[in-house]
């Protein structure tokens, strides 16, 4: 039963799978060849089919070898004789080496990576283990002290136990306290070796020579004297005394530290079943999230729901406002939001969870370099409702689409991207090399479409504003085409953009799943933001791809209003965006 268990297990794997988010993100450019070595390599033996089958020989080879050595006294070799296995085993291991350096930037070690791998406790352990085997190749000369480093290989195995990680853990969170108790330890024991010699000394002879003999003296005592270092026998009685109180203090040196390394061990296990628990109820409100339940039957969209609040939420999950908040802040793909149950209040009366989706630093990113339209949300951070919108529509239209989803702050703690930033002025100017890295793969993403694509730069409008606000670059209530100004390449463009916008909001019809019909026209305004700043991202996107750029300003009513109303101004978004879409492709075609 129990290997059809495993069976089963390994059948349900996928073929290769990087189940870290960064990793994963790091690695989308790679070749299939590139990620199934990364897979191999990061330690997560149930990770994937090529994870388990690679895992299983990388251990094999490093159980086989060590056994070998263990058997053999430390000769050559006992099982594996054949030069050519010999051989074979180095160059196993040699490659694998190579391997975890090249890809130590995707194995979680940050830059230098490889540097870092080389000098990390494992990455030691892989190069000392490695170097007898190589030196058996070439034959030669190999002293015992050298030979004894093959045993190190079967440390190895260390990165497929959980357990030895929560020591470590353990160890790092009591570092400090451990350290300080075994220099307090030493300290005194210092103290009282010193007065051990000066009593011996003053009886006229003494079978201590120096204080430092007395301590490592007294040291010996500690451990049991294996190592048979503690022969001598204090004489004067005042000595004896204070030998005893040093015994006393040898019990201190090991029972302290060893008592905060097992708090510490017992603190992580208590950390690591929480963590279990809160996992278990982060997966329950993601799932919820997962559902295809946004919009209703008549929705012609695929819509997640757009939020669920605090007091749902305790309802329908069981738990506490207080378990709740510690959900949102483990998860990496829950935030709270606070907002107004209608327009009329005065204050934000309502506590909601709302879900976005992560796979790059940044956010959220979508390469459809076929469709002609790329869709950017640069404020989901903060911008209540606009991560919901924008990625309803990129993902049913399936258009290219970059989210800005974290939060990133400078040294003074100010908030850099969205609408407007000076990192954007700075990236203009190729001044990049102070630049945020999270910006930095934003605006590189950016930078990758050229002038073929159409973008359109979703955000949200206050709630004085019209439903929609149509911007394209000109100074404020400036509606004609101005060179130099306006974002559209041509007066034409412009022309039918503000025609396709005029007409999409007009004669829209949508039922709501309360079967509420909706067909009324969505107000619009024309440029009475401003976005013709240097640090305005609708101005960095036109200066550097030359491409179509718009932004469209959606009411924060609409956002955070009744849902008919916001799903309803979906509808009439997706419509707009289709045709630019065909309105874009048309002309790329005439273009070419």
């Amino acid at each position: 039963m129990k290997k059809n268990n495993v069976y089963t297990r390994f059948k349900n794997l996928p073929f290769c799978e990087i189940p870290d988010e960064d990793a994963k993100n790091k690695t989308s450019t790679l070749n299939l060849i590139q990620r199934i070595i990364i897979d191999i390599l990061d330690d997560d033996i149930w990770g994937s089919k090529i994870s388990v089958i690679g895992n299983t020989l990388l251990i094999a080879a490093i159980l086989t070898t060590t056994i070998d050595y263990i058997l053999s006294n430390g000769s050559i070799g006992f099982i594996i004789t054949n030069s050519v296995l010999i051989h074979l085993f180095t160059l196993f291991f040699l490659v694998e080496y190579i391997f975890r350096i090249a890809y130590s930037s995707y194995l979680g070690f940050s830059a230098p990576s490889k540097i870092k791998y080389i000098f990390s406790f494992m990455g030691l352990i892989d190069l000392l283990g490695l170097i007898p085997m190589i030196m058996d190749v070439f034959s030669l000369p190999i002293l015992s002290s050298i030979g004894a480093l093959r045993i190190l290989r079967l440390w190895r195995v260390v990165r497929y136990i959980p357990s030895f990680k929560m020591i470590s853990s353990a160890f790092h969170a009591k570092k400090d306290d451990i350290l300080t108790s075994l220099i307090g330890i030493i300290l005194l024991s210092l103290t009282l070796s010193s007065l051990i010699f000066h009593f011996e000394s003053s009886q006229g002879h003494s079978s201590f020579k120096s204080i430092l003999e007395v301590f490592v003296w007294s040291i010996g005592k500690y451990t049991g004297d294996y190592g048979s270092i503690a022969l001598n026998t204090p004489i004067s009685p005042m000595a004896k005394v204070v030998a005893t109180i040093n015994g006393l203090l040898g019990i201190a040196l090991f029972a302290l530290p060893a008592g905060l390394m097992a708090s510490a061990f017992i603190e992580q296990l208590e950390e690591k079943r929480k963590y279990k628990i809160i996992n278990e109820r982060i997966q329950k409100i993601e799932k919820y999230f997962a559902q295809f339940s946004g919009g209703g039957k008549h929705f012609q969209y695929k819509a997640h729901p757009r939020w669920i609040s605090i007091d749902n939420a305790q309802s329908k999950f069981l738990l506490s406002e207080g378990e709740l908040f510690e959900c949102i802040r483990e998860a990496r793909s829950l935030r709270f939001r606070a907002l107004k149950s209608s327009p009329e209040m005065k204050v934000s009366d309502l506590r909601i969870i709302e879900s976005f989706k992560l796979n790059c630093t940044y956010g959220y990113r979508q390469f459809r370099r076929k469709r002609k339209i790329v869709l950017i949300n640069a404020n989901g951070n903060i911008g209540r409702g606009i991560s919901h919108l924008s990625y309803t529509l990129a993902h049913s239209l399936d258009l290219n689409y970059l989210s800005m989803e974290v939060e990133v702050l400078n040294e003074k703690g100010a908030r850099i991207g969205g609408n407007s930033s000076q990192a954007y002025e700075q990236y203009l100017e190729n001044r990049v090399e102070n630049l945020n890295p999270t910006v930095k793969e934003f605006l590189e993403d950016l930078d990758s479409y050229d002038d073929s694509y159409f973008f359109v730069v979703l955000s949200s409008a206050a709630s004085g504003r019209n439903d929609i606000v149509l911007e394209y670059g000109n100074d404020i209530n400036s509606n004609e085409w101005v060179a130099g100004k306006t974002t559209l390449k041509s007066e034409q463009v412009l022309n039918q953009v503000n025609s396709l916008i005029s007409n999409g909001l007009s004669e829209i019809k949508y039922t709501g799943a309360n079967q509420v019909t909706l067909a009324e026209n969505l107000n619009l305004e024309l440029n009475t933001i401003g976005l013709n700043k240097k640090n305005s991202l609708h101005r960095l996107i036109h200066e550097r791809t030359k491409a179509n750029v718009i932004s469209l300003y959606v009411n924060i009513n609409i956002l955070t209003g009744e849902s008919n109303l916001y799903y309803f101004t979906i509808t009439a978004l997706g419509n707009i965006i289709e045709n630019i879409e065909q309105f874009q492709s048309l002309n790329t075609r005439k273009n070419q």
